[in-house]
């Protein structure tokens, strides 16, 4: 993801798990038990779950992420950025006690 790139909105997930949801249904009912109607649709029914399985890939091809990817890296940016904490002499909270 370039940093051009906008997240996409939330209900961009559920379109493409939708497709993808109803091309499987669909071709189970035609194949399995055919619904009212599909039977008269014949191939056309498989015509109708490969648009719908295109769909799917073409939309997951143009999913940008998550959207608090760009939060999370702008995180990880910041902290590697902070020099490391300083020790106190180097000594840690043992290093005085004697056994």
């Amino acid at each position: 993801m370039t940093s051009t790139d906008k997240p996409s909105p939330p209900w961009f997930g559920a379109v493409i798990l939708g497709c993808l949801t109803l091309a499987t249904v669909w071709i189970l009912t035609y194949t399995l038990s055919p619904l009212p109607g599909q039977h008269a649709l014949g191939g056309w029914n498989y015509a109708i779950a490969g648009v719908l399985l295109s769909l799917f890939v073409g939309l997951s091809m143009r999913w940008h992420g998550d959207p608090l990817e760009k939060s999370r890296q702008e995180a990880r940016a910041a902290r590697a950025t902070q020099p490391p904490s300083a020790k106190q002499g180097g000594q840690g909270p043992a290093a005085g006690s004697a056994g």
